[in-house]
């Protein structure tokens, strides 16, 4: 179901992706992309779940990247799904 769905594509993902921060991998702050080359940081690793989600057939309608703040007001990306169920 979607849930196995979800969790799949999440830990592929996050098995495939090694952390590494724009300033490092770009020489910028702040750079979205996809992390075609195994290095990325969290939006970098929101894109490419969504990107997998989307070509198993899930609408972009219902895969949101949402941005947060973390208590030590770091900001942050992760993936929102919109499904039936909340």
């Amino acid at each position: 179901g979607l849930w196995r769905k979800l969790v799949n594509v999440s830990a592929k993902v996050n098995a495939a992706v090694k952390p590494l921060s724009d300033l490092d991998h770009y020489g910028k702050d702040e750079v979205w992309a996809y992390p075609d080359d195994g290095y990325g940081d969290c939006e970098d690793y929101v894109l490419e779940k969504r990107r997998q989600l989307y070509r198993m057939g899930m609408s972009l309608a219902d895969l949101l990247i949402t941005v947060v703040r973390k208590p030590d007001g770091e900001g942050h990306s992760v993936l929102t799904v919109r499904t039936d169920k909340g």
